[in-house]
C-alpha cells in the first residue's frame, strides 16, 4: 500500500514528465510554472496573507512567500508552497517555486529517491548533503540533488531533521530561474559567503 502510494506521489509532482520538458518553465508544480502570475490562481488578499521572510536579511530583491494546505486548500498534492516573485511587482509573476511533503523519515528516503531516480532517467545531476543550517545542534541533515537547466535549476531535497528543531521532515522539489539561483548563492543579495 506504502509503495503504491508513493509511487502516485511521485508521478504526480511534476505534471509535465522530465522527457517532455526543453526549458525551466515547461516544468509544473500545481499546474503552476515559471513565468505565471500568481494572481492567476490566488486572489491579491490571499497572497498578502501568505507567511513570507521579509524580516530576515535580504536586499529584498525577491519576496519569498509560503502558504499551506491548511490556509488555502487549493494543493492537490503538496502539505505546503514556497513562491519567489518580485515585491514590487503588481502581477506577482512567479520567478521560482517549491513544493514540500511532509512526511516520516523511512517515507521521506524512500519518496526522495523515488523523485531523483525519475529524474536520472533524463537529466544528470550532483548530489551534496549538509548540516542544516536552522538546527545549530548539526543533528538535522539536507540532502540536496541539483539539476542545472537552460535559464535555471531544479533542486529534490530531503530534510531530515533532529528532534532538536520545530520542524518535520520533508522532501521538497524547488523550481527556479537563474536570476534566483544567484541571488540565494549570493545570500539574498547581501554578498555574503
Amino acid at each position: 500500500m506504502m509503495k503504491k502510494l508513493l509511487r502516485i506521489l511521485v508521478l504526480g509532482l511534476l505534471l509535465i514528465t522530465p522527457s517532455q520538458a526543453e526549458d525551466i518553465r515547461d516544468f509544473q508544480i500545481e499546474g503552476m510554472s515559471i513565468g505565471d502570475s500568481l494572481l492567476e490562481y490566488f486572489s491579491i488578499g490571499e497572497i498578502k496573507r501568505f507567511d513570507d521572510y521579509d524580516d530576515l536579511p535580504s536586499n529584498m530583491k525577491f519576496r519569498i512567500a509560503t502558504t499551506t494546505k491548511k490556509k488555502f486548500n487549493k494543493m492537490n498534492m503538496y502539505d505546503s508552497m514556497t513562491f519567489y516573485y518580485k515585491p514590487e511587482d503588481k502581477d506577482f509573476i512567479i520567478h521560482a517555486i517549491g513544493g514540500n511533503l511532509f512526511c516520516k523519515n523511512d517515507e521521506c528516503k524512500k519518496l526522495y529517491k523515488e523523485i531523483k531516480n525519475d529524474f536520472l532517467k533524463e537529466y544528470k545531476g550532483t548530489e551534496s548533503v549538509h548540516k542544516h543550517p536552522d538546527d545549530k545542534s548539526g543533528k538535522s541533515i539536507t540532502t540536496i540533488y541539483t539539476i542545472e537547466i537552460d535559464e535555471g535549476s531544479i533542486l529534490i531535497l530531503y530534510n531530515s531533521m533532529s528532534k532538536n528543531v520545530k520542524w518535520v521532515n520533508d522532501v521538497s522539489v524547488e523550481i527556479s530561474r537563474s536570476e534566483v539561483d544567484e541571488w540565494i548563492r549570493n545570500k539574498w543579495g547581501l554578498g555574503l559567503k
